[in-house]
């Protein structure tokens, strides 16, 4: 039996064979039991929609949804629905840290973040119970608009139907006009803002699309997302690609990590990007070494002999022999003598400026093979 669960999303179709699905909130069960979640890492999905306090701390909306003041009216009405009662974000987090870690496919809706000074600025981001996806859509420049008709959608991505069901029936209403480092766009408006993509937040990982409008359009988000099969940790934990080079080839992998990301590779690993000051050097790349699918090696006459990249280089082999995968993508920047045990792979030829756009696109088919 695949389990479901659904904040502030109410599925209404037929019943899906082999399928349980709990309309449920995130409150604490001593607050409301019969309106409270399971833990998160009980569910293979899980689909939130914040639209309201009342949306996530039940599961659905209610009197109080539209109301400027819906924390106090909640108080009023009963008072352990005061939000520090009835939500535990912390636990609540760990719960979707733990169902992420087992492979949960999890989708959040953008929604308005309808901060109230109540006690203190609460925000309705608090439903996410993931403070990685509320400061992204933070950072990302959210967007209330009214439209129908939308721009680009990736036809291969799982939720193509939803996109077409949303433009033929109530439209979007949120979009990203500037999505940060970690997402890629599968939808977007005409004038290229994002309607959904793919995050990859360091462990944080899942999809963020613009909210349900319309009742079908529910109906539609819960069946796409069913339609992805439950993700293998083991393998899924390696999302994106780690740029290993040497500091002289710098503008080159910026720019190459700019249009990788400008193309929906979800996680582009860059130490100067991913790197803060005080962190540690060798866990911070040891740490973007271990969230990447793929290690590419920017290969020059300068990087085959710098000792940081031949350290990566070693560490990546090490992986790639004991997975039986591969792991290494060797990137050719300048004519240069291979490694030994490179020579036989076939590389990425970007020593011709001329052939970059070609060659950029060869690499791109690579990134989307599982």
């Amino acid at each position: 039996m695949k389990r479901v669960l659904t904040v502030g999303v109410n599925y209404t179709g037929d019943p899906i064979e082999g399928v349980a699905i709990d309309n449920l909130g995130l409150c604490q069960p001593d607050v409301d039991r019969a309106r409270a979640a399971y833990p998160l890492y009980e569910y293979d999905t899980i689909i939130i929609n914040p639209e309201s306090y009342t949306h996530f701390l039940f599961g659905a909306g209610g009197e109080f949804s539209n109301e400027l003041y819906e924390l106090g009216k909640l108080k009023s009405q009963n008072d352990r629905y005061d939000l520090d009662s009835a939500f535990d974000a912390e636990d609540r987090r760990k719960e979707m840290e733990a169902a992420i870690a087992d492979g949960a496919t999890v989708v959040w809706c953008l929604s308005e973040p309808k901060r109230v000074n109540f006690f203190g600025y609460r925000e309705t981001h608090l439903g996410y119970a993931a403070p990685e996806v509320a400061n992204f859509v933070k950072r990302s420049e959210l967007l209330v608009k009214k439209g129908r008709r939308m721009g680009a959608i990736d036809p291969d991505s799982p939720f193509a139907r939803y996109f077409d069901m949303l433009s033929r029936t109530g439209g979007w209403t949120l979009c990203l006009s500037d999505p940060g480092e970690g997402y890629g766009s599968i939808a977007a408006t005409p004038e290229g803002y994002s309607l959904g993509g793919q995050l990859a937040l360091g462990s944080t990982v899942g999809w963020l699309v613009t909210p349900p409008t319309s009742q079908e359009a529910q109906n539609q988000l819960v069946r796409d997302s069913l339609a992805m099969e439950k993700s293998d940790p083991a393998h899924e934990k390696y999302h994106g690609i780690f740029l290993s080079h040497t500091g002289v080839d710098k503008p080159f992998v910026r720019q190459l990590r700019k249009d990788l990301l400008a193309h929906g590779v979800p996680r582009v690993w860059l130490d100067e990007a991913e790197i803060e000051i005080g962190d540690s050097l060798i866990a911070k790349i040891d740490e973007g070494m271990k969230l990447s699918r793929y290690i590419a090696v920017v290969l020059s006459k300068k990087s085959i002999d710098a000792p940081w990249v031949k350290k990566e280089l070693d560490l990546a082999m090490n992986r790639e022999i004991s997975s039986g995968e591969v792991v290494v993508l060797p990137l050719l920047y300048e004519e240069c003598e291979l490694p030994g045990f490179l020579q036989g792979k076939l590389y990425a030829d970007f020593s011709k400026p001329e052939d970059y756009e070609a060659v950029l696109g060869k690499l791109l088919r690579r990134l989307r093979i599982g």
